[in-house]
């Protein structure tokens, strides 16, 4: 189940995800040449990604946040501003893949706190150990069980359960139940 995070990101969450890039890497004096030895992606995917002439896999993605130490959710979500509200029929998702993962961007503007909905299917994983930010994360598991894998320890949690990860740290997760899993996550500033 390792390919269900390297979905491509569909084109209603990408809103020009190319140009943040760029213009992320440029006020940040990164060239193409030091982004792609980073990422450990190629210049001219790097290149094609910021023309948005293709579309980026979350694992891509977080590599690429991880350089330029933001967010996935900052990335992918610039709505929101200056709201005190968001309705659960009003929160754009990140990613789907129907029948298995969701993502709920809750961003209420740039320099807050960011929240993130994951919604997991029964039986749905993300069995690599890859992922690392530069921020602290914390989650609530809101309905279901999913494991959560920080530095290979896996931890088991069930509805109520919440859980910290260390900026930096590795992780990844999953739902091995018979049941769909809620989590809530936010990431510090």
């Amino acid at each position: 189940m390792a390919e269900l995070f390297n979905e491509r990101i569909g084109e209603e969450q990408n809103d020009d995800v190319g140009g943040k890039i760029r213009a992320l890497r440029k006020e940040k004096d990164i060239t193409l040449k030091q982004l792609g030895k980073e990422t450990g992606l190629s210049i001219g995917y790097l290149s094609n990604l910021e023309r948005d002439a293709c579309s980026p896999t979350l694992d891509n993605l977080q590599k690429i946040c991880g350089v330029l130490e933001i967010s996935l959710i900052e990335l992918l979500d610039g709505m929101n501003q200056g709201r005190r509200v968001i309705r659960k029929e009003e929160r754009k998702v990140v990613f789907e893949k129907p029948g298995k993962v969701r993502y709920e961007s809750i961003k209420f503007g740039s320099g807050l706190l960011d929240g993130l909905v994951i919604e997991l299917e029964p039986h749905s994983q993300y069995d690599t150990n890859n992922w690392v930010h530069n921020y602290d994360e914390i989650g609530l598991i809101l309905e279901g069980k999913m494991y959560v894998s920080i530095d290979g320890e896996q931890i088991e949690l069930e509805e109520g359960d919440a859980f910290y990860i260390k900026a930096k740290a590795n992780h990844s997760l999953g739902n091995n139940s018979d049941t769909r899993c809620v989590s809530y996550w936010v990431k510090s500033i």
